[in-house]
């Protein structure tokens, strides 16, 4: 597989992380539960405006907290949530929240993005490049993006750390993105219908593709 070496790296670090910290906002790589449902915020401004039978794919879900965000988010939700995560650590510690549970349509497991869904969110995903190269990292990006747009059928967004951020707090594990890079991608290739916000208070941006 082209990109095994950062699936491995990445699910090495998470696994450390959860078994360190547990299931909160620090063992999934975040600086505190506030920034953690900021984010979500902005991604879920891709599914507030449609009804209460989406399906959702949580890409790169860690302990599955998108999941109870969004039955606080839309209580009137009946759609299916696949958590998907390269981390069995993290994979172990979502079945344990909430289950395989068919009767609830919650299906979590390590599978490879196989199926296709309504929506796709993911978030942080692309922060951790670790030791890859940036040249590696980027192509990594892109190519996970196409795939988002393969497999959903409504659209996809998406969050990363921008290269606006403040020099002096910049990590050289880390990956910052340029947002206009990907927002002229994403408008280039998938479809018309693209926001890019970054007015949230955070040093990273999301990113929303609709198909509509």
């Amino acid at each position: 597989m082209q990109y095994e070496k950062i699936y491995q790296r990445t699910e090495a670090y998470f696994n450390e992380k959860i078994e360190k910290f547990g299931s909160n906002s620090i063992g999934v790589g975040w600086n505190g539960n506030d920034a953690q449902r900021i984010r979500y915020d902005q991604l879920a401004k891709l599914l507030s405006a449609d009804g209460e039978n989406f399906s959702v794919c949580d890409y790169g879900c860690g302990y599955g907290y998108f999941y109870s965000y969004l039955k606080e988010k839309f209580p009137d939700w009946k759609g299916i949530y696949a958590g998907l995560d390269v981390s069995d650590k993290m994979i172990e510690e979502a079945k344990r929240k909430f289950g395989q549970n068919e009767a609830k349509r919650i299906f979590i497991n390590d599978s490879k993005l196989n199926d296709t869904y309504d929506y796709i969110v993911s978030s942080g995903i692309f922060n951790l490049k670790l030791e890859t190269s940036e040249e590696e990292w980027k192509k990594y990006i892109l190519e996970t993006i196409n795939r988002f747009h393969s497999h959903s059928e409504k659209g996809f967004a998406f969050n990363a750390l921008t290269k606006y951020s403040d020099k002096d707090k910049m990590r050289e594990d880390l990956y910052y993105s340029d947002p206009l890079f990907l927002f002229d991608y994403c408008k280039t290739n998938f479809s018309k219908n693209v926001a890019l916000l970054h007015d949230y208070q955070l040093y990273d941006f999301t990113i929303i593709v609709r198909k509509f």
